[in-house]
């Protein structure tokens, strides 16, 4: 028993990074990963996966003739300290809300056809961007780009102020490495004329153009809810028709934003 435990505590180094390595190629693999991280850092997970999976397999082929006993009380409270960690975040999970955006769980299945360079409502094609690349575009000031007619879709956020003015603000969250660093980022949007506003916390998107707001009405509109948020100060969207959807997207956050067309959408 005793030399079992002996061999076990040699090969501990080896078998930490295999475990490592099986967690973080089942991350990368198990469809959650953008629950995380940006998808586009996958192949740099499964890069390191990889790599500490022959390096694992090494030590653990070529133990250390003499174990130490500090290193494996290491590995033991590592271990504790990670079931007390997970034991921690189910509590967590168990006290929060865990869809601040209140649509139903589980979300559906992300779309997987491409989107067209152009949609259509009402007769008319709207370029499809997204709040984040619309946003770069309304930060440059007025230029011709704001008369061309573009879709943006995202949450609706609602307040008595904005129903007064006949707007609602128009966002989606922006993660460039993980949601800790998330950002909503969204438009005022001009309700088209008689048109009712949409649900609150629903799902839109949004058939307009650019319009520069007065200097008198420009104000921070802060988004609740949200560590951090940024809605355009000086343009709107100024909305030719709204399209409600039932169903949000899975991955309905920006991982991504361009300078031109194809938009990210």
């Amino acid at each position: 028993m005793k030399n079992t435990l002996r061999r076990l505590a040699s090969r501990t180094d080896g078998l930490a990074m295999l475990a490592l390595a099986g967690f973080m190629g089942w991350l990368a693999l198990a469809g959650n990963y953008w629950m995380y991280l940006n998808p586009k850092f996958k192949p740099v997970t499964l890069a390191a996966a990889i790599v500490l999976a022959v390096l694992g397999a090494y030590a653990a082929a070529r133990p250390v003739t003499r174990p130490k006993l500090g290193r494996s009380l290491c590995y033991l409270l590592l271990l504790a300290m990670a079931g007390l960690t997970e034991g921690g975040f189910q509590t967590l999970s168990a006290n929060i809300d865990s869809d601040p955006f209140n649509v139903p769980a589980p979300l559906p299945a992300p779309e997987r056809a491409p989107t067209p360079a152009r949609l259509a409502m009402n007769g008319q094609d709207y370029i499809p961007i997204n709040t984040g690349e619309l946003y770069d575009i309304a930060a440059k000031g007025p230029s011709p780009a704001f008369t061309r007619p573009y879709a943006v879709r995202g949450f609706v956020h609602r307040s008595p102020e904005l129903d007064a003015a006949g707007q609602f603000v128009l966002y989606r969250l922006a993660v460039w490495c993980c949601f800790a660093d998330g950002t909503a980022v969204g438009f005022r949007v001009r309700l088209p004329q008689g048109t009712p506003p949409p649900a609150d916390k629903g799902w839109v998107v949004a058939y307009g153009r650019l319009a520069e707001i007065p200097e008198a009405d420009r104000k921070d509109v802060i988004l609740p809810g949200m560590s951090f948020s940024s809605v355009a100060p000086t343009a709107l969207l100024a909305a030719d028709a709204l399209e409600a959807k039932e169903l949000v997207p899975e991955e309905a956050y920006m991982f991504q934003w361009r300078q031109e067309e194809p938009y990210a959408f």
